[in-house]
């Protein structure tokens, strides 16, 4: 098991050292996306859920943005935190499960800056495809970690496929193995078919300074399935974001994006706000006529948090019974192979 674990930290460290996160500039700015993450709104009937986009900025003082999801839906920011020299972290109040394809980033100098969003990672073997939609809830505090991660798994094998939580295992930056604490019902996925919706796993016990790495399905079987996050998560194509034919024309210029982008018929960027204050209210989605108040994002992350804390001291309740359920499973496994 050590020599594994060693082995697969060092395929972690080979990928981490090539990975580049997204970035643009113009003639005086840069913008780097180092990633993102998302949470759910304090209302369990809310079809919202809110997006942290780690931002750094080079070159400007402030900016301002636009997001864009598959369906070519317009966000706006609702919620600023400023961090440190030119490093901040940008929320949205998007439609949950969205997948998003471009942001507009405006500075404060210099014209505006189109960055294509990241592809979707996925793994797969001769019988099935997981897809990795990454990190929809998370807390951390002195003495521990709790992340909520989402997938869905595809059967493309000749009979049923019966997978459980216990089938993943997460490593961190160490190559250290994290079994789930809690998930998804147990599903049998028929031939052609796949998971009814994207499922949930649930890790809890990590260091507070422990990075979330790499996701593994049968782990140490011939069938394994590793998904290295940061190596996995490389920019869409400018043929998935504008079009084949405007990617072959130049969807690099901006009179490309504005001619085949929805972004065009959508109002121009605000201007850009001064973000030192902790929170900054802006405008609802541009391409919804109506919706909730995005400025009570900052009263949703207080509800989070509690919510996060309620649920942590229910997990760790279950942990150790979870855990022992794990470890008799990997035996199994290990045995069997």
């Amino acid at each position: 098991m050590k020599a594994i674990i060693i082995a697969l930290l060092l395929a972690i460290a080979l990928g981490t050292a090539s990975a580049m996160p997204l970035e643009g500039s113009n003639a005086n700015s840069t913008v780097v996306i180092f990633g993102s993450s998302r949470m759910p709104v304090d209302d369990e009937n809310s079809t919202q859920e809110i997006l942290k986009v780690d931002v750094g900025i080079m070159g400007a003082e402030n900016a301002s943005y636009q997001l864009m999801d598959q369906n070519d839906t317009i966000y706006l920011p609702g919620l600023y935190r400023q961090l440190s020299s030119g490093k901040q972290t940008v929320y949205f109040l998007t439609e949950k499960d969205s997948l998003f394809k471009l942001i507009n980033v405006t500075p404060d100098v210099g014209g505006p800056i189109y960055i294509n969003w990241w592809k979707t990672p996925n793994g797969s073997n001769d019988n099935m495809i997981i897809r990795y939609y990454g990190i929809v809830d998370s807390s951390v505090n002195s003495d521990e970690q709790m992340i909520v991660l989402q997938v869905r798994i595809q059967n493309n094998g000749a009979e049923n496929l019966n997978v459980t939580p216990f089938n993943f295992t997460l490593f961190d930056q160490w190559g250290w193995p994290y079994k789930p604490t809690l998930g998804f019902d147990p599903e049998s996925v028929a031939p052609g078919s796949a998971t009814s919706d994207r499922v949930l796993l649930g890790f809890t016990g990590l260091s507070p300074i422990s990075r979330p790495a790499a996701l593994a399905y049968d782990y140490g079987t011939p069938g394994q399935i590793v998904i290295e996050f940061e190596k996995d998560n490389v920019p869409l194509s400018d043929e998935v974001v504008y079009g084949v034919a405007a990617a072959s024309s130049n969807a690099t210029t901006n009179a490309t994006i504005n001619a085949t982008s929805p972004a065009a018929a959508e109002p121009a960027l605000a201007a850009p706000v001064n973000q030192t204050e902790e929170a900054q209210t802006a405008a609802a989605p541009a391409s919804e006529s109506a919706g909730p108040d995005i400025g009570s994002i900052k009263d949703q992350l207080a509800a989070s948090k509690a919510r996060l804390e309620a649920t942590r001291m229910g997990l760790d309740k279950m942990t150790p019974e979870v855990n022992a359920t794990a470890v008799a499973q990997n035996n199994s496994t290990s045995s069997s192979a």
